[in-house]
């Protein structure tokens, strides 16, 4: 058997070897503050003003609108409509905290910095399973073009470093999302922050 499709048989085998389950992948929420700040965190907190789960994509999931105990469903007709309430609370917000484009890409780095240094470690740690998924490869090529039987440990090396770079590639493209919703909220912002500041300075 020639090396190159030994070693597909040998990630085969290695794959069809039992495992434990793995645990489920945690969950990503994102909230929204009563100052109008935007924060990420595996749980849900109950002080959040607004919150939504997100997919592993980092896209919002949607979901029901479900009354509160003692809430109607529908919207006083003598009150303004609630979204126009949130709106016009989050560009107070936004004006109250920026004065300039520039503080808003600046604040937008920032917000990035941290996630931006898990995507270089979680990058770090796939590379090296990587090395060591191509360094067991190659020790079954070894033994396949030696004519030689493949140890049992060999397998389930191969069979639980692949599993660990399926791991890590997942988590990284579920940060590697996050940081672009970050990007997109921020250029939204610095959307509406433009037009607010124009519309400020044409009302003058």
């Amino acid at each position: 058997m020639k090396p190159i499709v030994f070693t597909a048989v040998l990630i085969a085998a290695a794959l069809s070897i039992p495992a434990q389950a793995e645990p489920e992948k945690s969950r990503m929420y994102k909230c929204v503050d009563n100052q109008g700040k935007v924060y990420y965190s595996d749980k849900m907190n109950p002080d959040c003003g607004q919150g939504s789960e997100l997919n592993r994509q980092g896209v919002v999931m949607p979901k029901k609108q479900v009354a509160k105990p003692g809430q109607s469903s529908k919207a006083d007709p003598g009150e303004a409509p609630q979204g126009s309430k949130e709106q016009e609370r989050r560009d107070k917000a936004l004006m109250a905290t920026y004065t300039t484009e520039e503080e808003l890409d600046a604040a937008r780095d920032r917000s990035l910095a941290i996630p931006a240094q898990g995507i270089k470690t979680v990058e770090t740690k796939l590379d090296k399973a990587n090395n060591q998924l191509t360094d067991l490869k190659k020790q079954a090529d070894t033994l396949a073009a030696l004519k030689k039987p493949l140890p049992a440990h060999l397998l389930e090396d191969v069979g639980a470093n692949q599993k660990i770079v399926s791991a890590l590639e997942a988590d990284l493209a579920q940060r590697k999302a996050q940081s672009d919703l970050i990007r997109a909220r921020f250029e939204s912002d610095k959307r509406r922050f433009r037009e607010l500041k124009s519309g400020s300075q044409a009302g003058k």
